[in-house]
């Protein structure tokens, strides 16, 4: 039982795109690639005429050996340092005023040099100090000059700009010292300007005994604060539990000793009034409470709470005139803390301006020291020689220079290579033939009912083998199958009865396409009559190796019936009716009504009706007949056909009304990556 299968859609992802793209420069590189044999051959023939054009070459080295940067202090203009100081060399010798001054000074030492273009090349040989200086010239004796002047003019120019910069150096400390020489002086006239105005001693002396009243004064105003807390949150009670508080200066002799006295008396009633409580408690287990001892203890005990209660109230009221003294007391501390506060910080401002003027003074004294200094270390004045930089060897005999034949050789392979890379971009550009199926979904919104896979590997002289029951060409045959289901279950189509198989133009294996479908269909039962329809060059008599002598022409003339024309197949329910002999009057025969009446007969004789016919754009048979039929197939060959040339025969057949069922993909590489059928061959196959 064959079982359908269905396609699945191709992927639109950045991988699959890749991959199509990779296949499709496969393709064309395995068609064009005698382009890359070109484009290569034309770059080496290039670069052999560079080679050969180029004239004799000397070369010259000399050595320049570096020791360190020149050491000039800050605040110079010119310092060479240790880091990027080897980069600082290169950069300098390759300065088109130390070449220009070069080639003066060999024109004025050799004046009958003829004077060439030379190329100098500095480098830092690794892991050393020494500086190559290589020089390329036309001419020996003149590139040996030149570097030998290029080296010397380095040491020139090193040399002068040292001593540009020492000179401004000179100039800029000189200007230094005079500005600080002045600025010590100004500093130094302020400082005694201002002891002459204030007495330092006396703001000294204020400042320390102003610091220690006022501390004293914050002291007593934070007891103050304390002793009212305490009258304020305690109850008189508590007051009076309490001795009372000696640490505040602020208090009287008096005041305190009247509080300890009330203190003391409170405490004596109350330890009497709990005696007495004890006595009553011991004595009414005795006595009666009319007794008279017994009330004369009652009344003692009333007596005792009475005096207790006065001495509360005397303690309160206490508490709040202290609490009144306390509060007048903190107002006059705070006048005199914000008196105080201002001397203290007039004493501070006048010293704060005496250490400033000090240490002004100070810094500049030490700035002009510190330049003097430096004055003396370096020596201004002194002629400054670049003795980081001295010439190691002077500039080699010249030697020729091979021109470097294999390098020319691989910039012009490299070349070529990229020349044909582009060429074979742009042609693939102008290139609209179809090599994967997403192309074709891309162009056109018919569907594609199948993908025939690309067996060419397989022909013979003979052609392509037509299927067999037992086809060992499984994927071959499976692809077929796949079209035999699209077709039997196609959406919207009642009756198909007639088919009509097409192409753009010759070569696209439509009359296989035609062959290999009529014998799909008839392994599967169906009655198929096969008619090969291309009068001109149709070929299934050929494919099928019967005899072609009498086919559709013959018919069409009315020579022959068409039964007598008919042939027996390998294949018991198809038949086949030959192309018959060539004509060039192919048009006016199938116009003819006669073929009206064939496919109405041929309809009520078989299942289905296959037409192979010739190509739309080779000739008009196709568009004349294609819309008397149920539906008509368009064969596509992959990497082959333009998508130009299918847009224009699909418009010739649309423009005649023609059902146009669908595409058939042929000759599709199974190794695209959108090509989706028959994965596992081996394993489906009997």
């Amino acid at each position: 039982m064959d079982a359908e299968i269905v396609p699945l859609p191709p992927s639109r992802d950045w991988t699959t795109r890749f991959g199509l793209k990779f296949y499709r420069y496969r393709g064309l590189i395995k068609r064009r690639w005698w382009l890359f044999m070109l484009t290569i051959g034309l770059g080496l023939v290039w670069q052999g005429w560079v080679i050969f054009s180029q004239s004799t070459t000397f070369e010259s080295i000399g050595l320049l050996m570096v020791t360190g940067g020149i050491r000039i202090p800050e605040g110079a203009q010119y310092r060479e340092q240790e880091e990027g100081f080897y980069g600082t060399q290169i950069h300098l010798l390759e300065n088109p005023e130390v070449y220009e001054n070069a080639r003066r000074k060999v024109a004025l030492e050799a004046p009958n040099l003829q004077p060439c273009k030379v190329k100098v090349i500095p480098a830092l040989e690794p892991r050393t100090t020494i500086i190559t200086v290589t020089g390329r010239g036309a001419s020996a004796q003149y590139t040996q000059r030149f570097v030998d002047a290029v080296m010397e003019e380095f040491l020139n120019i090193k040399r002068t700009k040292a001593n540009d910069a020492m000179t401004s150096t000179q100039s800029q400390f000189a200007t230094e010292l005079a500005r600080l020489g002045k600025e010590c002086d100004q500093r130094e006239a302020e400082l005694q300007a201002f002891i002459k105005q204030n007495n330092m001693a006396f703001w000294e002396e204020q400042g320390r005994t102003s610091s220690q009243y006022l501390s004293d004064l914050k002291t007593k105003q934070a007891n103050l604060i304390t002793e009212m807390q305490r009258l304020e949150n305690l109850s008189s009670e508590q007051l009076l539990s309490r001795p009372a508080s000696g640490d505040s200066t602020s208090k009287t002799e008096a005041e305190s000793t009247v509080a300890n006295e009330f203190n003391q008396q409170y405490a004596l009633k109350s330890q009497e009034l709990i005696q007495k409580k004890a006595e009553l408690a011991e004595r009414s287990k005795v006595w009666k409470p009319e007794h008279p001892k017994y009330k004369e203890i009652q009344e003692d005990i009333a007596s005792l709470d009475r005096l207790l209660a006065t001495i509360r109230e005397q303690t309160k009221e206490n508490a709040s005139l202290r609490v009144v003294a306390i509060k007048a007391e903190m107002e006059s501390l705070d006048k005199s803390i914000a008196v105080w506060n201002q001397k203290v910080m007039e004493a501070s401002t006048k010293d704060a301006e005496y250490q400033h003027l000090k240490d002004a003074l100070a810094n500049s004294k030490s700035l002009y020291e510190k330049l003097v200094t430096s004055v003396k270390e370096i020596g201004i004045g002194k002629e400054v020689d670049p003795g980081n930089v001295q010439i190691w060897q002077h500039a080699s005999l010249p030697e020729q220079v091979n021109p470097g034949a294999f390098l020319h050789l691989l910039i012009g392979l490299f070349c070529g290579l990229g020349a044909g890379a582009i060429v074979l971009v742009a042609m693939d550009r102008a290139d609209d033939r179809f090599t994967s199926t997403t192309e074709v979904i891309e162009q056109f919104t018919e569907p594609i009912l199948g993908q025939i896979p690309d067996v060419t590997t397989s022909r013979i002289e003979s052609g392509l083998p037509l299927l067999q029951e037992e086809d060992e060409r499984y994927t071959y045959a499976e692809s077929f199958r796949s079209l035999r289901s699209s077709l039997i279950f196609l959406p919207n189509q009642t009756e198909l009865k007639t088919l009509l198989i097409t192409s753009s133009i010759p070569g696209e294996g439509k009359s296989t396409v035609a062959s290999n479908l009529a014998i799909t269909m008839s392994l599967a039962g169906t009655r198929v009559l096969l008619i090969d329809a291309d009068l001109r060059r149709g070929d299934l008599a050929s494919l099928f190796d019967t005899d072609g002598r009498f086919g559709l022409s013959t018919i069409l003339r009315d020579e022959m019936p068409w039964k007598s024309v008919a042939k027996t197949t390998a294949y018991p329910t198809l038949t086949l009716i030959p192309r018959g002999p060539v004509t060039n009057q192919s048009s006016e025969l199938l116009l003819d009504s006669k073929l009206l009446e064939l496919l109405a007969e041929w309809k009520s004789n078989f299942d289905l009706v296959i037409f192979n016919t010739s190509p739309i754009l080779a000739t008009d048979d196709t568009a004349s007949i294609s819309p008397n039929f149920d539906g008509t197939l368009m064969v596509i060959r992959a990497q082959f056909t333009s998508a130009r040339l299918v847009r224009n025969s699909m418009n010739a057949l649309y423009q005649r009304q023609v059902n146009i069922l669908g595409l058939v993909l042929n000759c599709v590489d199974t190794e695209m990556p959108d090509y989706y059928y028959y994965r596992y061959p081996k394993y489906y196959a009997a």
